[in-house]
């Protein structure tokens, strides 16, 4: 786990070293505030082609060639990144991370792999903590360095993805061995030969999920894609302060993860949580429209934060508990899949919004905030009907619960 979290934790370092800097790339080799969109879409993009493969990859081969492949591939790109002469070149490299990006649905199958469905949804959640110190330090770090030169952030994640590479190498033990993928095919066999039904990949409750994580991330990415350009543009926070917002909210996310996920989820319990954290999200971006000045996004940071560490977790461990172990990695990368197409679309409407500066609907005008923020709130409802109904159908989700709480009062 340890070595699971740091190949989180350096990944999303280098992703979020560079983040900050994109409205500076953009503004000084001559191009808009929607090439900023294109940057994150294109990286989205080809992560959405090429992550079903790499987990469906580990599925066959395994789980650490895969992963040590992704991140041979997420090294060269960002070297090209910091090697970029122009726009098109800069474009490249981004879509190349995104090609090789196959780490995060790997590890979503190998947490799979080594964990129950009582406690997936915690271990999954522990994955927050490699996430948000990634989130904590990149910022900062790509904002000191960024106003040195933007390419430096660039070259320190080249050194943290051979760190990566060098830690899975000699530390890493592969929870899909030869004798493990030999023993699952061969239960599969028996299996289709038998007259035991086997649950299909992709059912209804599966399909139902997926549209969850669709709308999530659309909801989250066309916010986090934007937020470095918002900061930029509607409170003119220079790159220091661009980088010390998602450094603090790097900072609550690993408080939540690290100290408070599981006690939370002893006390309320996972399902609680999940809704609870849902109608948070509507009313977060309910509010966005309103945070006229910068001190109110550090007010409200901690609360779209906790939607943003418990929401994600919660629901990718719902999917996981609907499909047999031999379609982990397929249906992980199948999730990534999900995930990237919102991230095509999302920043392209977020930085689409803020290019034109609003937009008037009959005889109201909206601006480019109004616009995300009430787009982000419409979204949310239809997230919250579907998770609500899901969780009334399909009741045996959260079934050790109850197991859980009776044992609890018998003793």
């Amino acid at each position: 786990m340890f070595t699971i979290i740091l190949s989180i934790l350096i990944d999303v370092f280098g992703y979020s070293m560079v983040l900050p800097l994109l409205p500076v790339i953009v503004t000084e080799l001559g191009s808009s505030a929607l090439f900023v969109g294109i940057l994150v879409s294109s990286n989205a993009l080809s992560a959405f082609v090429f992550g079903p493969i790499w987990g469906k990859l580990s599925d066959k081969y395994g789980r650490k060639p895969i992963l040590l492949i992704s991140q041979a591939g997420t090294g060269v790109s960002f070297l090209i990144l910091a090697l970029s002469p122009n726009i098109p070149v800069i474009l490249f490299a981004r879509i190349l991370d995104g090609v090789f990006g196959g780490q995060i649905p790997v590890i979503r199958a190998y947490i799979s792999d080594i964990t129950t469905p009582a406690t997936r949804a915690s271990q999954m959640g522990k994955l927050m903590i490699g996430h948000t110190g990634g989130m904590i330090f990149g910022p900062i770090i790509g904002g000191v360095l960024g106003g040195i030169n933007w390419r430096f952030p660039s070259l320190v994640a080249v050194v943290l993805s051979i760190i990566t590479m060098i830690l899975t190498l000699r530390v890493l033990i592969e929870s899909m061995p030869k004798d493990r993928i030999s023993d699952i095919k061969h239960r599969k066999k028996t299996k289709e030969l038998s007259s035991d039904e086997k649950r299909r990949t992709f059912t209804g409750e599966i399909v139902v999920r997926f549209l969850q994580v669709f709308l999530l991330f659309s909801i989250t990415v066309m916010f986090n894609s934007s937020l470095s350009l918002i900061l930029f543009e509607r409170y003119g926070a220079p790159t220091f302060i661009i980088g010390l917002v998602m450094t603090l909210a790097g900072v609550t996310i690993m408080i939540y993860g690290g100290f408070l996920m599981k006690p939370l989820f002893k006390k309320v319990g996972e399902k609680r949580v999940l809704l609870i954290a849902s109608i948070l999200l509507i009313l977060n971006f309910a509010a966005f429209p309103f945070l006229t000045e910068l001190w109110m996004i550090f007010v409200i940071l901690p609360s779209f934060v906790f939607c943003m560490a418990f929401l994600p977790s919660l629901i990718q461990s719902n999917i996981t508990k609907a499909v047999d172990v031999d379609k982990q990695g397929v249906v992980s990368g199948m999730t990534t899949n999900i995930q990237s197409i919102a991230q095509i679309i999302s920043p392209l409407v977020a930085t689409g919004f803020i290019e034109i500066g609003g937009l008037t609907i009959g005889a109201i005008f909206l601006n480019q905030y109004e616009l995300i923020g009430y787009l982000a709130v419409i979204l949310g409802i239809v997230l919250f009907i579907i998770l609500y109904f899901d969780l009334r159908r399909y009741s045996y989700l959260y079934s050790y619960e109850k197991l859980r709480k009776k044992t609890v009062e018998s003793n």
